[in-house]
């Protein structure tokens, strides 16, 4: 993969997380449809063209620099949705970010068809925004 083409795909990577930071007005119980949303896009994104996401996201040499790209896109998302009281702000923006990468990473090895990104979207935004455990039992 060129040099060239890294960029491009910065390029294209950039501007879709920023076009998924979740407007302040949101209704709270659309947050985590939102955040669904940031998944499943960004999944379908790295299935596009598993060359390149190979290359540029998960293989040495360009995988560090676009995976810290990523984060810190989505620290940006995260701060500013903290700021709207959207996130809880007793964990850091950049530590929410890193989890939600290493969660990108690890589907984007096996991408699946575009209805298991979907249940994968839906499954990872319960987790990110609930957590694993239910509560009080």
């Amino acid at each position: 993969m060129s040099h060239t083409d890294v960029i491009a795909f910065h390029e294209r990577l950039t501007a879709l997380v920023r076009s998924l930071q979740i407007a302040p007005q949101v209704a709270e119980n659309q947050v985590l449809d939102r955040m669904a949303l940031s998944f499943r896009k960004l999944l379908n994104f790295l299935a596009e063209d598993d060359a390149s996401t190979q290359q540029a996201f998960l293989l040495p040499p360009q995988a560090q620099e676009t995976q810290r790209l990523l984060c810190d896109l989505m620290a940006e998302n995260l701060s500013a949705s903290q700021e709207n009281k959207l996130f809880r702000e007793d964990i850091s923006a950049e530590l929410m970010a890193q989890c939600f990468t290493g969660i990108l990473v690890q589907l984007a090895q096996r991408p699946g068809d575009p209805q298991t990104r979907h249940q994968q979207s839906l499954a990872c935004a319960k987790l990110f925004c609930e957590g694993v455990w239910p509560g009080k039992l």
